[in-house]
């Protein structure tokens, strides 16, 4: 799978094992938790089936070792189109349920997101051929686990190019609507949509199948199927509720919700603040006051921490005293559309509570309470 994120976004955690193209390749403790399965269910059949020792166990290493590779191929493959484009990897993580490639930047055009899609499937298609090609002048255990390697590779390019978020065919489906519509955002939803169906699908059918033929589903099939359209349900729903979200984003317009606002700079004191506020804002109201390092915003003076200064004191402290420091974050220069909302939700999942409101030509133009674009934003 693939996906844009911002260029200051945390690193996913996990454990650094090298880098490709300039890109770290981070593996999570989810995939050595599937490699811990892979091994305690396979080694234990080999163990039966082909009567071997403690050599089943390495045996059966060999499976998510081999399963590892095709999930790096895959993320690979998104990478190097993506390369091709003029896109830069950002970074490839191998997670519990596979893997997924991001970007500092979006993919721009539907074009794009086609080509960095279909790279991925087209990687695990070509393993297959060359798995089913090896395991061809191969027999015995060898020859086994390449009968494993070339039906795992086809079944995941075949599952991913399902057209349905957040599969990579969802991301095919996204873009074919994009081009023939120029809304981006429509075929995100629509294919969201076809992810949420998928997800009941596979519990439906993987539960109904048994129950149609006389026989209950076993408790692994069960725990499977739900597990795995909850995983799909999960990742469409996300697409869906952005996309819905930026939908009702086209509309917004910050500077309408914002409070007056003062800019004082950080060595001035509170009764100078006093006089600044008195003559840049309205009769009877309080504007919020914003301190300045250079020209830059770097602070801000809650109005019951400025007003709670005793009337002896506010001639000697410092504005800086009473200010709350801003994360770079919460200064917003986007103060329209989708762009802004985007940057209003990085803020909050930053713990900011309000936002300056910054032109780049008219300079501060007030401060406005994250609470209140979210109830904008319905």
């Amino acid at each position: 799978m693939t996906s844009s994120q911002p260029a200051d976004r945390p690193r996913t955690r996990g454990w650094r094992i090298g880098t490709l193209g300039g890109a770290p390749v981070v593996l999570t403790a989810g995939w050595l938790l599937v490699a811990a399965v892979l091994v305690a269910v396979i080694g234990p059949w080999l163990q039966s089936r082909l009567g071997l020792g403690v050599e089943a166990y390495l045996w059966a290493l060999s499976v998510p070792a081999l399963l590892l590779l095709s999930v790096l191929a895959h993320e690979l493959a998104h990478g190097l189109a993506a390369k091709v484009r003029g896109i830069r990897a950002r970074e490839y993580v191998i997670t519990l349920w596979g893997g997924h490639t991001s970007f500092g930047s979006s993919l721009a055009t539907p074009a794009d997101s086609a080509i960095v899609s279909v790279a991925g499937p087209a990687a695990n298609v070509l393993l297959a051929v060359l798995g089913w090609l090896v395991g061809g002048t191969t027999d015995g255990l060898a020859g086994l686990a390449m009968t494993a390697f070339t039906y795992t590779n086809g079944f995941v390019a075949l599952f991913n190019l399902l057209p349905a978020l957040p599969m990579d065919g969802g991301k095919l489906l996204e873009a074919a609507i994009w081009a023939t519509t120029r809304d981006r955002l429509q075929g995100m939803l629509v294919a969201g949509r076809a992810g949420q169906v998928l997800a009941i699908t596979v519990v439906v059918v993987s539960l109904g199948w048994p129950l149609a033929h006389g026989q209950r589903p076993s408790v692994s099939t069960a725990i499977w199927a739900v597990v795995v359209g909850a995983v799909l349900w999960s990742g469409a729903q996300a697409s869906v509720r952005h996309a819905k979200a930026q939908m009702g984003a086209r509309g917004l317009d910050l500077v309408p919700l914002a409070r007056a606002a003062v800019a004082v700079d950080g060595s001035a004191t509170v009764a100078q603040v006093d006089g600044v506020a008195a003559a840049g804002a309205p009769a009877g109201t309080s504007p919020a006051v914003v301190v300045l390092d250079q020209g830059r915003p770097v602070a801000l003076v809650a109005a019951e921490a400025w007003q709670s200064v005793p009337p002896d004191l506010r001639g000697s402290t410092p504005v800086s005293a009473v200010a709350t420091p801003l994360p770079a974050v919460s200064v917003l220069t986007v103060l329209q559309g989708p762009a802004a909302a985007a940057r209003v939700a990085r803020a909050a999942q930053a713990g900011a509570r309000h936002l300056v409101l910054v032109d780049p030509r008219r300079g501060l133009l007030g401060v406005v309470a994250v609470a209140d674009v979210v109830r904008r934003l319905g």
